[in-house]
């Protein structure tokens, strides 16, 4: 199981995730509370070099090529149309009232099933089942629901951001562990 711990914007988030078993962390490059600057991606991508992979999550594709050339990053998720100007995996964020599109995304690029845009909502995750290639599923995801969103849609990974947190960027060190353990564990 793929497991990303999203929205960290410390080195010692990043790092208590990773210890904890994370298979990737991410940076946020979009208007959000969860937003990082430059030199503070620069900070985290230190302690996750080489030990998980960095993913960038972008609305506008058009900044990617700036945020890898300063941060050197493993893949880029994008949320919304586009190509990253840059060679990196990519991560293609696509909704449940948009499944079918799923099926069109290139080959060589990730799935991940959004349910709520990156609001923490959730969505009835037997829709997901209709994907006939590996996918990451995010949205309104917490140690309450991962084994229950781990067994109903049978995702290649998981994507947590809120789920885990405090307070809005600042990730809580028992629901991180909870969560990776739970979804290891399903």
């Amino acid at each position: 199981m793929w497991i990303k711990i999203c929205g960290i914007t410390t080195p010692e988030d990043a790092d208590f995730a990773i210890t904890c078993g994370a298979s990737a962390i991410g940076l946020i490059f979009a208007p959000s509370k969860r937003e990082v600057a430059i030199d503070r991606a620069r900070e985290i991508a230190r302690v996750v070099r080489g030990r998980a992979e960095l993913v960038g999550v972008f609305k506008e594709v058009q900044t990617i090529r700036a945020v890898h050339e300063a941060v050197v990053l493993d893949r880029a998720q994008i949320h919304g149309p586009g190509e990253p100007g840059v060679r990196l995996k990519v991560l293609r964020a696509v909704t449940p009232k948009a499944l079918a599109e799923a099926e069109n995304v290139p080959e060589e690029e990730g799935i991940l099933i959004d349910g709520s845009e990156g609001r923490g909502l959730t969505f009835d995750w037997n829709l997901a089942r209709s994907v006939t290639r590996p996918f990451v599923l995010a949205g309104g995801l917490s140690p309450l629901n991962i084994e229950e969103a781990i067994l109903k849609a049978r995702p290649h990974g998981v994507d947590v951001t809120s789920g885990v947190e405090r307070v809005p960027g600042v990730k809580d060190p028992q629901k991180v562990a909870r969560f990776i353990e739970l979804a290891r564990r399903c």
